[in-house]
């Protein structure tokens, strides 16, 4: 750092860097061991990989093939670059019972599960945001706020049904304080529309973070929208598990 001697910089300068080489050697590279799975796709052939089978399974199920494609690209993506674990059990990655519930899912809930997967790739697996691509850690709490915002950016004229779905999810993961990670299935819902009024009554279940996901909340949900989207009124009457 201190080279005032000009006769002597060039000598002192080198033997500066010879020094630093010797006592910071590069760090050695360890490669990581591969898993059955890592070997079991290497060996795969051209349209045989998991996520081929999986849209082959998707398609044959009657899934529309746009969100079967969809669904293909987010399996695949989920395991190229190496998402989170979370993620890749949610995508399917190595679990066959996750993989066939993406098809029931995407089947009976099309437009929650596309908005879902778009955003999975539109953050590379809750990596990097859709418009700066700076990176955040995929539990940050930061990723609710930017998926309200990226969802509003999307201006498509979604149904009422699929409205007032999608505003049940948020207020449970408003009510919980829930990370993107976690898996919040809606099912057995009714929706009344009046002139004044929707009102969505829904069972929900919370499926944790962790692995293996265990169901961490549940009950019924309530939603009153106005004609204009506005909430009216928000509830949860949570299921209590009697000892």
């Amino acid at each position: 750092m201190l080279r005032k001697e000009k006769g002597c910089a060039t000598v002192k300068k080198a033997k500066s860097k010879e020094t630093h080489a010797m006592t910071n050697p590069s760090p050695e590279i360890t490669p990581t061991s591969k898993t059955d799975l890592d070997n079991r796709i290497t060996g795969c052939l051209p349209g045989a990989f998991p996520w081929d089978d999986w849209q082959r399974d998707a398609l044959a199920s009657g899934l529309d093939a746009e969100l079967a494609t969809l669904g293909r690209a987010v399996m695949r993506e989920a395991y190229q670059h190496d998402w989170c674990d979370r993620l890749k059990y949610e995508c399917g990655i190595g679990n066959a019972d996750t993989a066939a519930g993406m098809i029931s899912c995407a089947k009976d809930q099309p437009h929650l599960v596309e908005a879902r997967w778009q955003w999975l790739l539109a953050t590379d697996g809750l990596r990097f945001d859709p418009w700066d691509h700076q990176e955040r850690g995929e539990d940050s709490p930061e990723w609710t706020e930017l998926r309200q915002r990226w969802e509003a950016e999307q201006t498509t004229d979604l149904p009422r049904e699929v409205t007032i779905t999608k505003e049940a999810i948020r207020y449970v993961e408003e009510f919980y304080q829930l990370d993107q990670l976690a898996i919040i299935d809606l099912f057995q819902h009714a929706i009344r529309q009046t002139p004044e009024s929707t009102i969505l009554w829904a069972d929900f279940a919370v499926l944790g973070t962790e692995i293996p996901h265990r169901i961490t909340h549940s009950g019924v949900v309530r939603i009153e929208l106005d004609p204009a989207g506005i909430s009216l009124d928000a509830a949860i009457f949570e299921r209590v598990e009697e000892s």
